[in-house]
């Protein structure tokens, strides 16, 4: 029995060792916002995924849990959402037109894909969070938060890049702060107000909380470029294994930065210089395979079988 049992409990332990292997990649946009990049974050290297479909810079995007990416250009009068797949070289593959929006929704410059795999929006000017529900084919977004004057009396702006927390729940993006000064710094918002259904106010809220370094920062602007991330700062990304942070500016000052200090940590290069990634960055977490999770199971139940047996 307890050599059963032992097998049990190392077969649980193995099989949950892979269950949750990932492999830790970013996703971003660069030459321009011409191609798609991938950086290894355990080989600390890139690779360049191929050009994206329609001939046309983008700005935006995002990723699913099936390693599915979604990405838009950012000026169009009607807005078209490609979606495009990866083959075992991580090379684009399957690039195709998943959905259009109708004129009306102005510059968007901000993309995530949400923990129930929808896809959220935010763009210039707008101060509003969208919520598209994948798959939906219905080329609409529903507004989910919108910003609203705080106790500053300044409404400031929701502005690029999005991604949720994982440590937190938050959904976490840049925006300008509502200071007046056009600073740039990270805002956040309780994911569960972003993803029910319902259009909710809220006022500005630094990344961390209103009484955080991110109270303080300017991660750049036109009228400060020379800030961590130049003159756009436009990318945000969270490790969902460490909970760490990265950052990036439009095509450039792509980096590591430490959460809770809101300190830059160190730029990631190749071969010394900046690799031009950026605009938005996107992060994938491997999921198990159904089999992984079959065998997973085959084990927890030998436990339970085991537990029976010994009761009676």
């Amino acid at each position: 029995m307890r050599t059963s049992i032992a097998l049990s409990v190392g077969l649980c332990l193995i099989l949950s060792g892979s269950a949750y292997a990932v492999t830790n990649e970013i996703f971003g946009l660069y030459n321009n916002g011409y191609r798609i990049q991938r950086y290894d974050v355990g080989a600390n290297s890139f690779l360049d995924c191929g050009p994206v479909l329609g001939g046309k810079m983008v700005t935006n995007l995002a990723m699913d849990n099936n390693r599915r990416l979604y990405y838009m250009h950012p000026f169009d009068a009607s807005h078209v959402l490609y979606q495009a797949d990866l083959d075992s070289g991580n090379q684009l593959i399957n690039q195709q037109i998943h959905d259009t929006f109708p004129p009306g929704m102005n510059i968007i410059d901000g993309f995530t894909i949400g923990p129930d795999q929808n896809l959220y929006m935010t763009g210039y000017g707008h101060s509003q969070i969208y919520r598209y529900i994948v798959g939906s084919n219905s080329g609409t977004a529903a507004t989910e938060v919108t910003l609203i004057p705080g106790p500053l009396g300044s409404v400031g702006e929701f502005r690029s890049d999005l991604a949720f927390d994982p440590l937190t729940g938050y959904l976490v993006g840049i925006g300008i702060v509502p200071d007046g000064t056009g600073r740039r710094s990270l805002f956040q918002i309780p994911g569960n107000l972003a993803m029910n259904g319902v259009n909710d106010n809220y006022t500005w809220e630094y990344f961390g909380g209103n009484s955080s370094p991110w109270a303080t920062v300017d991660l750049g602007s036109p009228t400060n470029p020379s800030g961590p991330l130049g003159p756009n700062p436009d990318g945000v990304a969270f490790d969902p294994t460490t909970n760490a942070l990265y950052l990036s500016g439009d095509g450039e000052k792509f980096s590591a930065w430490n959460r809770s200090a809101a300190t830059l940590t160190n730029y990631i290069l190749s071969g010394g210089q900046d690799t031009g990634m950026g605009f938005d960055l996107a992060y994938q977490q491997a999921v198990p395979e159904p089999a992984t999770w079959t065998l997973l199971g085959m084990g927890l139940l030998g436990l339970a079988a085991y537990g029976w047996r010994k009761w009676r």
